[in-house]
This record gives structure tokens, C-alpha cells and sequence, in this order.
């Protein structure tokens, strides 16, 4: 009987090879890739029995590489993921993507062969995703890295400009006791030049609406939307954003692909006739849904993305112009106290700090106390411990805390900061650090 063929595709390179030898070694033929689109690739001409898969490569994520591998209907093909990525929330959707059993990194070598025995010896799976089917994408374009968006941007205006109007997590809050930082959900203004650009989508986003509104009076908006994640605190206040309902205004609304469905699939979900008067498709705007798979130029803008470690698919940004760099990075559990110190949960939290190294404003989630993230670990959050170690070590020039806690008040605030500073203060690091506080600007 010939050996089963086994194709491993994970874009980190110790992990590919360690995987190819174990497995090697027990008689498989095995072939390897480094990101999903070589995987895909691969597969249609290696024509594997078995795929082990990673969640969290550039280009294609590992939940579109198995919807992809199970929508070619190979009858006989079992997928194995594997990730760092261990909430129960991205087992289940690797599942119904496709994928016929998932293993957490990292994983010894017995525990690898034994899961591909098993897996090679069950039944042939039914070949197909379990995705939802829904309405056929309309505003959807696909986005490879080194792509170029053209926007209408002043060359003589540098100035790059951020401004919050949403910075609490998971839930409104409003009421007296945030009335000084908000109580809105995430949503940042960043102004590069004249470029807008918005990043998420949370309730914060209505007021936003109504000031642009008021400064552009009867010239059209052009907006850069950056979409984090979908989680609701991220995306609730979209269907208020008032310059959507104008029809000579034109956004572009940027993320990757979901677990399951597209970005507008998600979009159009929540404005369904049961949870919103108003289809997505009735907006008057000039909308259109882009897909990242890589770096994109905006007018003067790089804009650049990593995956973070939060339920589902989760991205910060990086936003670099004119010589200044604002990082993006809400919604991150460290790795290693999540899943514990091991040489690979310590090279991805190193991954993080590196996409924000340098960067002249840094925003970063530091939702949880340690005292909290006992009872709250698992949630795919950070302390504000976690921040200002990230933020030492990627050598940041301002730090900013973000998606505040709901239960968080004012004076809680103000503790929380002043404990951040007195660490950043006995580090020897002359790293500002403040606290997001609603319609406040910070410029460079």
C-alpha cells in the first residue's frame, strides 16, 4: 500500500520543519509551504491524503485555507490545524471551516504522529466546509500585499494627527462615572495629511459621523476604514455613521476575511432585517469591502496589519507616513500566559513587539488589572502590565491605553495610569504614557 502524502503549510519555518521531519520519519511522503496561498497551490498538485494547516499566516488565514480545500470537494482529504491560537471559539470555527481535528502549539512529536495516524485511519470526511451560505458578495475586493489604493491627499500636508472617539472594550459604558475618558466603543480618527482614516467601528464612530459631517458641510467624505476584528464592540456603531447615508461620500472598508464568511458577509449580518431598519445594501455611499492579504499603499500611507491573539480573527495595524509610524494593537492575550513559556509562544509575543517597534504612537489595550486577569484569563485581553512591558521593549515613543474596561471609572482611570507611569518611571524609560480619553487629539 503506498505511504499517505501529507503536506504541512505553517509560515513559520522551525515549526514547518519539525512537523516535515517527525512525520518523515514514520514513512509519510511529505511535502511543505509557507503561507496558505503556496499551500493551496501546492495541494492541487501534491494531492495530499492529509493537510496540517496553520491559523495565523499572511496572505490566507488557515480558516479560508480549509473552507478553500473543503469547497474543491476532495472526498478523501483530512485536515489538521494547528495554532497557538487555543480559545475554544477558533476550535469550533476551524471545525466548521473544515478542518477534521485541531492540535495547540506547541506539540511533541508523539502527540503529532499519533493525531495523524488517527486521522489517516478514520473515514473519509464529506468533503465539504460547513460555512452559512448567504447573499453573494457585491462590495468585495480582494487586496494583495504591495497594492496601491488611490486617495486624494494634499502632498503639502504631513501633519499626522490621532484622535479617539471610542475607547472602552467589550461594552458601552455610559454614565457619570466616564465622563472624562468616555464611555463610547472603539473607533479612532487618524488624519494623515488630510487623509482620513478610521480605525473600528464601535459606537464612538456616530459622533465621529456627526463632526465630519459638520466640518466637510457639502463636499464629499473619502474615508479609510481599518476594521480590527467584528466583535460587536468594534463594529456596533456602523450602521449610525451618518456620512454612509450620503450618497457623494466614498469609504473603503479594510480587514481580513472572516472565520466563516466574508468582511461584507459580516457586515450585512448585523444590519439584517431582524436586528436594523436599513439593508446594507440601501447606503448611499460609494462603499466598498477590502480584503487584505498583505500591505497596502494609501495615497502617503503603508498601511500594514498582524494577527493577534483574541477569539476569532483578530488584527492590529500599523500606519506608517511622512517619516511617523502610528501602531494599532488592541485585543491581544500574550501567548505565554495564555498558553504558557515555551521557544514558540515567546517567538510570537516577540512577533507583536516587533510589528510595533519604533513607532511614535502606540495604542495598545490594557484592559485587565492583574488582580482581574486571574478570573478573566482566556478572554483574549491584556493588563496594563502586559502594555507597558510590550511598549518598553518595542521602544515606543507614546503609549496609549486603550479599550478600557467597562467597569473601569474615572478615578479607577487615573490610578491605573498613574501605576503605569511609576513603572515606565523605575524601567529608566523616558516612554510618555497617557490614557485615551474621548475627542482628544494627539499630533506629531
Amino acid at each position: 500500500m503506498p505511504s499517505a502524502k501529507v503536506l504541512v503549510i505553517d509560515d513559520d519555518e522551525l515549526l514547518r520543519e519539525f512537523a516535515c521531519e517527525a512525520l518523515s520519519g514514520q514513512g509519510y511522503v511529505v511535502e511543505k509551504a509557507e503561507d496558505g496561498r503556496a499551500g493551496l497551490k501546492k495541494a492541487a498538485s501534491f494531492e495530499p491524503d492529509l493537510v496540517i494547516c496553520d491559523l495565523m499566516m499572511p496572505g490566507l488565514h488557515g480558516f479560508e485555507v480549509c473552507q478553500r480545500l473543503r469547497d474543491k470537494g476532495s472526498a478523501d482529504l483530512r485536515i489538521l490545524v494547528t495554532s497557538s491560537k487555543s480559545f475554544e471559539a477558533d476550535i469550533c470555527e476551524a471545525k466548521k471551516a473544515g478542518a477534521d481535528a485541531f492540535m495547540v502549539k506547541p506539540y511533541t512529536i508523539a502527540g503529532l504522529q499519533a493525531q495523524v495516524a488517527d486521522l489517516i485511519g478514520r473515514p473519509a470526511p464529506s468533503g465539504k466546509a460547513k460555512g452559512e451560505s448567504d447573499e453573494k458578495d457585491t462590495m468585495t475586493v480582494r487586496t494583495g500585499g504591495g497594492a496601491c489604493i488611490p486617495a486624494h491627499a494634499d502632498p503639502k500636508k504631513t501633519a499626522v494627527t490621532v484622535r479617539f472617539w471610542g475607547t472602552r472594550g467589550s461594552s458601552p459604558a455610559p454614565g457619570p462615572n466616564t465622563v472624562r475618558y468616555g464611555g463610547n466603543t472603539a473607533c479612532v480618527e487618524i488624519r494623515v495629511g488630510d487623509l482620513l482614516f478610521i480605525i473600528d467601528c464601535g459606537t464612538g464612530i456616530r459622533e465621529l459621523g456627526l463632526a465630519l459631517m459638520k466640518e466637510y458641510g457639502d463636499k464629499p467624505i473619502e474615508g479609510h476604514i481599518l476594521i480590527g476584528h467584528t466583535h460587536w464592540d468594534h463594529i456596533q456603531g456602523f450602521p449610525f455613521f451618518t456620512p454612509l447615508y450620503i450618497k457623494r461620500n466614498k469609504f473603503n472598508v479594510y480587514s481580513v476575511r472572516g472565520s466563516s464568511k466574508s468582511l461584507e458577509r459580516v457586515f450585512r449580518g448585523q444590519m439584517a432585517a431582524d436586528y436594523f431598519p436599513v439593508p446594507l445594501n440601501n447606503l448611499a455611499a460609494d462603499i466598498h469591502f477590502v480584503e487584505l492579504e498583505g500591505a497596502v499603499q494609501i495615497g502617503p500611507a503603508t498601511v500594514t496589519y498582524h494577527y493577534l491573539n483574541h477569539p476569532g480573527v483578530a488584527i492590529g495595524f500599523k500606519i506608517s507616513a511622512f517619516g511617523k509610524t502610528v501602531a494599532y494593537v488592541s485585543d491581544h492575550e500574550s501567548f505565554s500566559r495564555l498558553n504558557g513559556e515555551s521557544a514558540i509562544n515567546k517567538r510570537q509575543d516577540e512577533d507583536v513587539v516587533d510589528f510595533s517597534r519604533d513607532s511614535d504612537i502606540l495604542i495598545m489595550e490594557a484592559q485587565y488589572t492583574e488582580d482581574e486577569y486571574k478570573y478573566k484569563k482566556g478572554w483574549g485581553h491584556s493588563t496594563f502590565d502586559d502594555a507597558v512591558a510590550r511598549s518598553l521593549s518595542a521602544k515606543a515613543k507614546h503609549l496609549v491605553l486603550f479599550h478600557h474596561d467597562p467597569t473601569h471609572t474615572d478615578e479607577m482611570m487615573d490610578e491605573f495610569l498613574d501605576y503605569c507611569r511609576e513603572r515606565i518611571r523605575k524601567a529608566g524609560s523616558g516612554l510618555l504614557c497617557s490614557a485615551a480619553r474621548e475627542r482628544v487629539s494627539i499630533s506629531l
